[in-house]
C-alpha cells in the first residue's frame, strides 16, 4: 500500500532533478529500502509523506554531488592525459647523448668562469662542497646576506646560460 501510493509520486519528484528516469527510480528504490531499514525507529506519529520526500531529496542531493565529483575527476584526468602526452613529446625530442652532457659540462665551466671571483668561490663552497650559508660566511668573514646575494647572482647567470638544458639538468 505505502509503496504503490508513494512510488510514482517520488519518482516524479526525483525525476525533476536527476538526469534520467532510471536514476530517479533507483533513488526511490533506495528510499524505500531506507524506510524498511529504519521502520523500527520510526514513531507512530511520523509524517510518512515528509519522511519519504526528505530521504528521496537527500539521496538525490548525494547523487548529484557524486556526479560533480565524477565530472571534476574526468576533467582532471583529461588534463593529466594531455600533460602526459606533452611530456612524451618533450621527452622524445630530448637529447640525452653523451655529447649533450659534455656540452652541459662545458657550459657550466664557461658560466663559472664568467662569475666574479668572490661569487665563484661562494658558489663552489655552496654547491660543490655542500657548505651551509652560515659556514661560508664564517669562513670568508662576510655576512650571510652577502653569501645569499652572491648565490642568487650565480644561479641567475646559470639559469640564463643553461636555459635550453634545464630539463636534462634537473634529472
Amino acid at each position: 500500500m505505502v509503496f504503490s501510493s508513494y512510488f510514482p509520486r517520488l519518482v516524479y519528484f526525483t525525476k525533476e532533478y536527476l538526469p534520467d528516469e532510471e536514476t530517479a527510480r533507483n533513488i526511490v528504490h533506495d528510499t524505500f529500502l531506507s524506510l524498511w531499514n529504519e521502520r523500527a525507529k520510526l514513531q507512530d506519529n511520523t509524517n510518512l509523506n515528509a519522511w519519504l520526500f526528505t530521504v528521496a531529496r537527500n539521496k538525490s542531493l548525494k547523487y548529484l554531488r557524486h556526479l560533480q565529483v565524477e565530472k571534476k575527476f574526468k576533467e582532471y584526468s583529461l588534463i593529466q592525459q594531455q600533460e602526459i602526452q606533452a611530456n612524451q613529446i618533450a621527452l622524445s625530442h630530448t637529447d640525452t647523448s653523451e655529447l649533450t652532457f659534455q656540452e652541459i659540462q662545458q657550459k657550466i665551466e664557461q658560466t663559472m668562469a664568467q662569475l666574479p671571483e668572490q661569487c665563484r668561490k661562494i658558489f663552489q663552497l655552496s654547491r660543490f662542497e655542500d657548505k651551509k650559508n652560515k659556514e661560508i660566511a664564517e669562513e670568508l668573514e662576510i655576512s650571510i646576506k652577502t653569501v645569499e646575494a652572491q648565490i642568487t647572482k650565480a644561479l641567475k647567470l646559470f639559469r640564463i646560460n643553461l636555459q635550453e638544458y634545464l630539463p636534462i639538468i634537473f634529472f
